[in-house]
Order: C-alpha cells, then structure tokens, then sequence
C-alpha cells in the first residue's frame, strides 16, 4: 500500500477541503497521513486516516510558518511515505526539501493565491521571499490543482505549467433535520450567516454597520480571525450585541447544520488582492448546498457564479444604509426567494464533491 503525507498548516478542525482530500485517497488505497497544526483546541480529532498535530510554539506570522516547516521536515524525513502533499504555498519548504532529499514525488494543492493574498499586502520582502519559493518549487511538482477557473489562468501563465482545477464543493447534503443543540436561537428574525475567516477585506465591518439599519434580522458570524477583536468592539460601540453573534470555529459537521438555517448567506469579500479576486470560497458552495439565497461582493469568480446560476444578487451599493436595503428588499420578495432556492438545489446537483473527487483521483492515479 502506498502511503501518502498531506501537510497544511492549520489545525484541521474546520478544514473540510483537506479532510475530503484525505478520504478520497484513503478510498482509492493509500495509507494516508495527514500533519497539521495544535492551538490552544487540543481536542481529539477522530478520523479515519492518521493524523500527526505539531504543537507550536508561535501562533502566527513568518516566525510561525518557518517553525511549523521545520518540525514538518523532521516529522517527513523520518516517515517511509511515497507521495507527499502541500496543502498551501505555506507548506512546500518542509515538503519540497523532503521531496528532494527521498527522491519522492510531491504535488501541490494551491487552494490559494498565497503570494497575492491580504496578509502579503504592505509586506513587500515578505512576499518576495514566497514569491521565490513558488518559482523555485512549483515546477518541480508531479501535479499541481487549484480551487477556481481564474487562479488555473494565472498560475499557468505566470509559470508555464498545467495547473487542474478541483473545486472547493461539499458533499451532497439530503439532511434537512438536526440535532436540537444546533438550532439558532433568532426569536423570529431573519438569520443572515457569514462563515469563514474573520480576517481584513471580508467586508464584515460594512455588514455588521449595516445591522443597525436592519432590526428584522440577526447575523452570525462563524469563525474566528485576526480581525475579530476589532469587529467584537464596533459591535459594543453599535450596541448590536443582541443581535450580531460571534459564533466562533465549529467542526464542518456541525457548520451544515448552522447554514440551512439562514435566510441569506454572505460573502463580501472585498477586492483588495487578486487572492480575493479569483478566489471561489467553499462558503459560497456551502450556502448553494444549504438551499438558501445569497449576496455576494462583485470580485470576478462569485460573481459569475451568482450570475449564471441565479442563486442570489451581486452587493449593489458598499454603503451600510443602502446594503441593508438591499437585504430586506431581497429576503421581503417571497417569489424571488422561493425561485432562488430552486435554482440553489439545482446549481447543488451540478457542483458536488461526487464530480469533483473523480478529478482528484485521476490526480492520484498516477501514484498507485
């Protein structure tokens, strides 16, 4: 049996991307490992395949990704593993030189544009050095795959490669009951859910100032990030504690349970690097396969998405007053919502985790 080391830098509670990954190649016959990171969350993760946490000792930052690459060096140097993965630009100095000391084959999964990402933005050396390790590194990759049709383009231009697309879709979800502990208490307003990263450029600031025009509705924001302390005090400020909750990290299997109990689904990205630009984030697919309607920044994937598939609108006016608006026109329309729940269910079908794991396999394939 052939064993295979996937490596991501975060701590895998809400990875469902990389979790998905990994059971898709257990499946196919592999002997998977998966390494990632421990925080302050040190519950047990259960799983079907192995997992190795490197505990940490910094949390964040330049220090933080050369710690983790050590350790994940000394961690893969010692395994007998045939194949090696790097989930992340982030993860390829630990993989790459394990990779070139076996002579193993490495593939890269660039679910992100990392070089072009909010966290290089006023970092110029910074970016620089990572700009450098993915020229050096990518066209030494058996296989490279990505999340959106637009980071396929660019990465294939930048570097002369091909580059497969493998999108961030969940699996079919046919349940529509769950366990009383994950039931939204809203007391009969409407529910508004972002998830995801609680990170700059989300666009949370100019949502949560639109909550104080809207007194009908409640958001919950579920995750966390670096920006959540900031939002935390505009709330205080707005007295909306009442009505905008934090809801913090769920484990993926809880979130499906959290998202088909919204009215709308939000994604705001705004366009401040082309990470954001091209991005296709799996909230958005999460929200599709939860049946509800969503409203979205105009950055260029989303919104063709939203467009050709009529699930939702497009953010007319960035104005918190004029984005309230469009929200209680929207979820007040009984016949757009109902026909934006159809299309939703219909645009599920089409993007699943059933079609797009059999690009993985043929990815892996190769390797057995």
């Amino acid at each position: 049996m052939k064993r295979i080391l996937l490596a991501v830098t975060n701590d895998l509670i809400t990875d469902y991307r990389v979790h998905r990954t990994a059971i898709t190649l257990q499946t196919m016959g592999f002997d998977v490992t998966l390494v990632g990171s421990i925080f302050r969350d040190k519950s047990e993760l259960k799983r079907s395949y192995k997992i190795h946490r490197l505990e940490m000792f910094f949390r964040s930052g330049s220090l933080f990704r050369f710690e983790f690459n050590v350790r994940l060096f000394l961690f893969a140097i010692r395994g007998k593993y045939d194949i090696l993965v790097a989930n992340g630009l982030d993860t390829i100095p630990g993989i790459g030189m394990v990779a070139l000391f076996k002579r193993k084959p490495f593939v890269y999964d660039s679910y992100n544009l990392f070089t072009e990402s909010a966290e290089m933005i006023g970092k110029p050396l910074v970016k620089l050095f990572w700009q450098f390790v993915e020229r050096a590194s990518i066209r030494k990759a058996r296989r490279v795959y990505t999340i959106s049709e637009s980071i396929v383009t660019f990465l294939e231009l930048k570097h002369r490669i091909d580059v497969d697309l493998v999108r961030n879709t969940p699996e079919n979800q046919s349940v529509r009951k769950f366990p009383p502990e994950y039931r939204l208490v809203h007391e009969g307003l409407k529910v508004l859910i972002y998830q995801g990263a609680v990170n700059r450029g989300r666009g949370l600031e100019m949502i949560i100032n639109a909550m104080k025009y809207l007194p009908e509705a409640m958001l919950f924001i579920v995750g966390e990030g670096e920006e959540e302390e900031v939002l935390e005090k505009l709330v205080l400020r707005t007295s909306l504690y009442n009505r905008v909750i934090f809801y913090g990290r769920v484990q993926f299997e809880e979130l499906k349970f959290l998202t088909m109990q919204a009215d709308l689904g939000l994604s705001a990205d705004e366009d401040i690097c082309l990470n954001y630009r091209y991005s296709l984030p799996n909230k958005l697919f999460d929200y599709i396969h939860a049946g509800i309607p969503v409203l979205v920044s105009g950055v260029q994937e989303m919104r063709n998405l939203v467009f050709e598939r009529q699930i939702g609108q497009i953010i007319a006016d960035l104005s918190p007053e004029k984005l309230a608006a469009q929200i209680r026109e929207m979820l007040s329309d009984d016949e757009m919502v109902k026909q934006w729940r159809a299309n939703a269910a219909a645009t599920a079908k089409e993007f699943t985790w059933c079609k797009e794991k059999n690009k993985l396999i043929e990815i892996y394939e190769e390797f057995l």
